[in-house]
């Protein structure tokens, strides 16, 4: 049995105030007693290191929101509400408590887990109307992250055979493709912002800890980072394959822009690289209108990984349907299985993943990994807003962060990530990731449910109506 795959996390707090979801007030009835520091085990009340007289503003970067100092002060100076910065934060999609969320799990590799259970809606939009079989109780022998069982994270990336041929003499006749091996179902993809060259660096270097990989254009890639080419997938144009032939003969695996040309050409692409690098090729095409056809066509003409990529909400491009991400999965791994060839092809996806919660969630949907973007961002103290338009706004303070501080923040992510992963699997009594591919009959999908449930009615109505 192969080694458990393993995330070291470690507590890395920033001691910088991200955006909180409460604030504390200090009424002017305040008499500076130090009740509140003395009540509060979390040090988020503090009297002032230039005169200890009088109390310091609550740091809410370290209040857990146990209410204790309100409750606690004698005049009844502090009261809690919602921060108005917090609520401005995300927007449809993208809510305030899943930023919070990714910077906690940064902070400390934990999933967080809520004693009061859930009170919120059981459907939205999106990943929010899926929900995944978790029937622990018919299974009481599993144990998720504890260890005591095996549960294997790792996939596969390349081309597969659909058989295998043998010579007359029994010996193996067919080419076994080249893939490569991830421990965990997922890769990263560095949000095309303005970062350092440090930053970047800091990225890479967490894809080496976790065992993973970066893409990265090409032309960011510096003489520093690459380095670690063992890591990272360069992103290049077609045309420019040439031209950056020195970083594809180190790599192990390579994206490829899609172009509508690619659909009748991909072979001589292909060639190309196999002519510098024996590297997987990775095809990066927007999720669109059309893509079963295009995914299925550029499968035929023998690529070898596809990644879909959706926008930051995981919706496709416009046109005469937009989808999530989980349908326009969906629609491209059932089309893959009609034409037989499902099982040749990885399929990698992108946009909109935010929660640990959704990898597992892509994954029954008919991926066979995910690419995380703007949440390692949001792990170092990013603020995303939709409104008017999606902006990240990036701190300060970023650039005077230390690389160790950086990785370990990112490996910490990964390490919640995997851990939810492991729950899910265990959930389900499933003990290899590639078996949770495409189990759709391990999940409900509220959409559905509705239309048996209510669509006849509905449709019923309607007819009478008109």
């Amino acid at each position: 049995m192969p080694k458990k795959y393993h995330i070291d996390i470690k507590a890395t707090p920033l001691n910088r105030d991200f955006v909180s979801k409460f604030k504390i007030a200090r009424g002017e009835n305040c008499i500076n007693c130090g009740k509140c520091t003395k009540v509060c085990i979390y040090e988020a009340h503090k009297r002032g290191a230039k005169d200890p007289r009088k109390i310091d503003d609550p740091h809410m970067a370290l209040c857990k929101n146990c209410f204790r100092c309100i409750q606690e002060c004698p005049r009844g100076a502090l009261v809690k509400s919602l921060d108005p910065d917090f609520l401005a934060l995300g927007g449809s999609y993208w809510k305030p408590d899943m930023l919070l969320s990714i910077w906690k799990q940064a902070e400390d590799g934990k999933v967080p887990v809520s004693g009061a259970g859930y009170r919120g809606p059981f459907t939205g939009p999106g990943f929010d109307g899926m929900w995944t079989d978790m029937s622990e109780i018919v299974r009481p022998t599993r144990d998720g992250i504890h260890g005591r069982e095996y549960i294997s994270t790792a996939v596969d990336l390349g081309r597969k055979l659909n058989h295998l041929n043998f010579a007359d003499t029994g010996s193996l006749a067919s080419n076994i493709h080249q893939t490569v091996d991830l421990p965990i179902p997922i890769i990263f993809d560095i949000p095309a912002c303005k970062l350092s060259n440090n930053i970047m660096t800091s990225f890479v270097i967490s894809a080496v800890a976790a065992g993973t990989f970066a893409i990265m254009p090409a032309n960011d890639i510096s003489a520093d980072i690459k380095q670690y080419i063992n890591n990272i997938i360069p992103l290049v144009s077609p045309d420019k394959i040439t031209a950056h032939q020195s970083l594809i003969s180190g790599a192990r695996l390579v994206a490829i822009e899609y172009a509508t040309a690619l659909l009748n050409d991909f072979g001589s692409v292909k060639d190309s690289i196999k002519k510098i690098s024996q590297a997987v090729t990775i095809v990066r095409i927007p999720a669109m209108t059309g893509i079963e056809d295009a995914v299925t066509k550029l499968a035929r003409s023998g690529a070898e990984v596809i990644h879909i990529v959706a926008d930051y909400r995981g919706m496709e491009a416009p046109g005469l349907r937009q989808r999530f991400l989980k349908d326009v999965v969906r629609a491209v791994h059932l089309r893959l299985i009609e034409e037989r060839i499902r099982d040749e092809i990885t399929i990698i996806v992108s946009g909109g993943i935010a929660m640990a919660e959704h990898v597992p969630k892509a994954i029954i949907c008919g991926a066979d990994l995910i690419a995380v973007d703007i949440p390692l961002l949001v792990a170092l103290g990013a603020l995303l807003y939709e409104q008017p338009e999606m902006t990240i706004t990036l701190p300060d303070w970023l650039e005077k962060l230390p690389a160790a501080t950086v990785v370990q923040r990112i490996v910490n992510l990964m390490g919640a990530w995997h851990s939810q992963l492991l729950e899910v699997m265990g959930a389900m009594g499933i003990r290899e990731v590639r078996r949770l591919r495409g189990e759709t009959g391990r999940a409900i999908f509220f959409d559905e449910i509705d239309k048996d449930t209510f669509g006849k009615l509905f449709q019923q109505r309607e007819t009478a109506s008109i």
